[in-house]
């Protein structure tokens, strides 16, 4: 029974929180299969018919590894997952504006890395035009997060004061 109602609430508490959160699930959504198509196809990095595309961002990721699809794959996929699990928290137990924040850069980094790459690779590609539309709206969601991130911090700063005032009118009676 209690299962049951702890079950009811999580999922009570993610649709209502939906509205204001979707363009970061969405996000971390794209990352994440992203990353996994990536992962799951390296051979766009040295395929002919690939390769030339994303021959800037294998550039940008050869200082690191030899393993363009591993590095720019793997870094989608845990960005992309850490931000769905802080989303998931943030709906069902607690806030984590902080964290959403940081997810939010962290992405806008990989997708204007992307960018970066695609123009790099002097290839014709329609995703210099779609790209940037994602870098938007993880600014957007940046933005959202740091709102929140100042408001659960004047939250914070009240509950403490009402502790402290709570703790000294005990104290004196």
């Amino acid at each position: 029974m209690q299962e049951s109602r702890t079950f009811h609430m999580i999922i009570r508490s993610l649709r209502d929180h939906w509205p204001a959160r979707k363009l970061e699930w969405l996000m971390s959504g794209f990352l994440i299969t992203w990353g996994i198509y990536v992962l799951l196809h390296p051979a766009v990095f040295t395929a002919p018919e690939t390769a030339a595309l994303f021959s800037g961002l294998a550039s940008i990721s050869s200082p690191i590894t030899e393993y363009p699809a591993l590095a720019w794959g793997g870094a989608s996929f845990a960005v992309g997952l850490s931000r769905c699990l802080a989303l998931f928290v943030n709906g069902a137990w607690t806030r984590t504006p902080l964290i959403r924040l940081i997810a939010s850069l962290l992405s806008m980094f990989i997708v204007t890395q992307i960018i970066i790459g695609l123009w790099q690779s002097g290839v014709p590609n329609p995703g210099l035009v779609v790209y940037p539309w994602f870098v938007i709206a993880d600014l957007l969601s940046a933005y959202r997060a740091a709102v929140d991130v100042v408001h659960a911090e004047k939250l914070r700063e009240v509950q403490k004061e009402t502790r402290r005032d709570t703790r000294i009118a005990s104290i004196s009676a």
